[in-house]
């Protein structure tokens, strides 16, 4: 058999390899060209954004370096001098202990000239540093800054904050030989205010004296600032370099040295709002970025545009940014997009020359690939034809089996329909007979008897039209009312749910549809049958078969229920598989539901399913079987 589009078919496989090469290789051209023009520009953008973000993030790690380099330097600050103090202090000891034991045998006042003749003149921490000693009596013996108050007794001597400082001393030292102690004191310098100042305190037993001396902090502070900022200055690289600013705008560091010491402002190498912002958001938010003009760089170029990271120092009043130049960063990004575009290009000869080669292979396979394919699809559309074929007669065979199933149940139907009409007319002619022979007969009683005999003739032909009306192969959609397919149904079937006092109940809700009448029918009757059996292998007493139809919208739902005892779990998902049956061999062929689901199906193109569920009945909870019938809306006509 010739098939319409066969020709076009076959016309499509020997030809579309071609025509699919050659669009793909013209498709992946234009993608590649898109994706190269798209990618490109977006490529190049993050390569500026990338690179300006990767510059700010080295500016930010740079200074956070300075930063951790001076927390580091303040932690240790106080321990350093400690540390320093302490031993010069142990220098200054073991000189007086060593002219002490050379000369022990001398007069004592010989011996306290040539220790403080040793000790007066040594200076140190940048010329601040000298030594004084007291007795624990607390008489000055040395006091190198006030050589005046040498004798003088210091017991009531109060430092800044009103302290006996001379009594703690001793008072330390008696008990722990030596010690640390921090007092407030002016400075000579500055006699108004108090600055905080560290000492360090030794005993010297011979003569029962204290040694020591002691630094102000702050001097002390002001030497490592220094030290930090020449260890910044070291950290400079090219034009980018780091520079220190106090809160007042003052420039503390910078790589133009006339600019130390002087005011941003004055120096007018940079906006006073912008220095205003550096200064605002270092105090209030510790660090930042700030892009601005630059008038005058340090090596006078003017109006550059930077950007530059910040932080402060807060207990030094330190702000310590750094930054970059946008020309320059322009220069080196378009360096990297040179690069990323000749890369670019090179890629995208070798991918379409890549291309061109495997086209022109993929169209030689696939001339090989088309005629392999068309002999396949001519095999394939033969033993298409052959299944299509045997498979029509197979559902033909089933469809007959089952409405063979049925004709068994349906004749035992007719023959309980029909044993009393036939008795009917057995006894109205026999008693006809009987009255004519003894001519008792009246004219009247022949007509009423003739009336009954064609009545029940009637009803018997009219069983026999139902059924005939079954079994004819009539698939035309026809519409009726859901009333209607309920009444018929049970009309050939409910004289042996009566026999078999099984109740039926009807919940219809009343409409239009469309479907195939006769083998919707089928489909009920199967299903009610099922019903029958399932009473037949329990002891219900009051059997019920609830039959429910409603309209959901556009679709058509039909509910069978019984109170049978429900289907068994194990086998519940295979009772639609054909000649799968619960019954003996003898009773059932198993083909009566799998002819149901075909046809609601692919007949009527709706779904059924079976399930167990406990429903209600006037008040009453029974439990059994559900079958499930679900009719499409292009099959429904209110």
């Amino acid at each position: 058999m010739k098939y319409k589009y066969e020709n076009i078919i076959l016309k499509f496989i020997k030809y579309a390899p071609f025509l699919f090469s050659f669009s793909i290789f013209i498709i992946i051209s234009i993608f590649l060209y898109m994706d190269y023009k798209n990618n490109f520009k977006k490529e190049k953008k993050e390569i500026e954004e990338k690179y300006i973000q990767q510059k700010k993030e080295q500016l930010k790690s740079d200074i956070q370096k300075i930063n951790n380099y001076i927390f580091k330097i303040q932690e240790e600050m106080e321990e350093e001098l400690k540390a320093q103090l302490k031993n010069r202090v142990y220098e200054a000891y073991n000189i007086a202990n060593r002219i002490y034991l050379e000369n022990k045998t001398k007069p004592k006042n010989e011996i306290i000239k040539m220790i403080k003749d040793a000790l007066v003149d040594i200076k140190f921490l940048e010329g601040r540093g000298y030594f004084y000693i007291y007795t624990f009596d607390y008489k000055c013996i040395l006091l190198p800054v006030a050589r005046h108050l040498e004798g003088t007794n210091f017991y009531n001597f109060k430092e800044g904050k009103g302290n006996y400082l001379t009594r703690q001393i001793v008072s330390q030292v008696k008990e722990e030989k030596e010690g640390f102690l921090k007092w407030w004191y002016h400075k000579p310098s500055d006699m108004t205010n108090q600055y905080k100042k560290i000492g360090f305190n030794k005993h010297f037993e011979p003569f029962d004296w204290f040694i020591g001396t002691g630094e102000y902090f702050i001097d002390y502070e002001n030497t490592v600032k220094q030290k930090v900022l020449n260890y910044i200055k070291k950290q400079q690289y090219k034009n980018e370099y780091i520079f220190v600013l106090d809160t007042k705008g003052n420039y503390l560091y910078h790589p133009t040295k006339e600019y130390i010491q002087k005011n941003a402002k004055e120096i007018k190498n940079i906006s006073t709002k912008s220095l205003q912002y550096i200064i605002d958001t270092s105090l209030n938010k510790k660090s930042g970025y700030i892009t601005y003009t630059q008038n005058k760089r340090f090596d006078n170029q003017k109006n550059k545009t930077k950007t530059t990271y910040f932080e402060i120092i807060t207990n030094w009043d330190w702000i310590i940014g750094k930054g970059f130049y946008e020309d320059e960063v322009n220069k080196i990004i378009k360096e990297r997009k040179n690069i990323l575009d000749k890369q670019f290009d090179h890629y995208l000869k070798n991918i379409i020359l890549i291309f061109f080669f495997s086209t022109i292979f993929i169209l030689l396979i696939s001339i090989f690939i088309s005629k392999t394919l068309e002999n396949v699809f001519k095999k394939y559309k033969k033993s298409i034809n052959e299944y299509i074929k045997e498979h029509s007669k197979q559902q033909e065979y089933l469809a007959q089996q089952s409405k063979l199933a049925s004709m068994g149940e349906m004749l035992g139907n007719i023959a309980h329909q029909w044993r009393q009409p036939l008795s009917l007319i057995s006894t109205v002619s026999t008693g006809l007979k009987f009255k004519k022979e003894f001519y008792s007969l009246t004219d009247e009683e022949l007509e009423e008897g003739l009336d009954n005999i064609n009545h029940t003739a009637q009803y018997l032909s009219k069983t026999i039209n139902d059924f005939s009306d079954f079994y004819k192969n009539n698939k035309e959609i026809s519409i009726f009312s859901s009333k209607e397919i309920i009444n018929k149904t049970l009309e050939l079937i409910n004289i042996v749910l009566k026999n078999r006092n099984i109740k039926v109940i009807e919940e219809v809700e009343e409409f239009n549809f469309n479907t195939i009448k006769n083998e919707l029918i089928q489909v009920l009757i199967n299903i009610l049958n099922n019903a029958k059996d399932a009473f037949s292998n329990n002891n219900t007493k009051d059997k019920i078969i609830l039959i429910e139809i409603k309209k959901d919208n556009h679709m058509a739902i039909i509910k069978i229920k019984d109170n049978a005892g429900g289907i068994k779990e194990k086998i519940i998902n295979r009772i639609f598989e054909p000649y799968f049956t619960t019954k003996h061999q003898s009773q059932g062929t198993g083909i009566g539901l799998y002819m149901s689901e075909q046809i609601i199906v692919r007949s009527m193109k709706g779904e059924i399913k079976a399930y167990n569920e406990n429903f209600l009945y006037k008040q009453q909870k029974y439990f059994g079987a559900v079958f499930e019938i679900i009719i499409p809306i292009s099959l429904i006509k209110e």
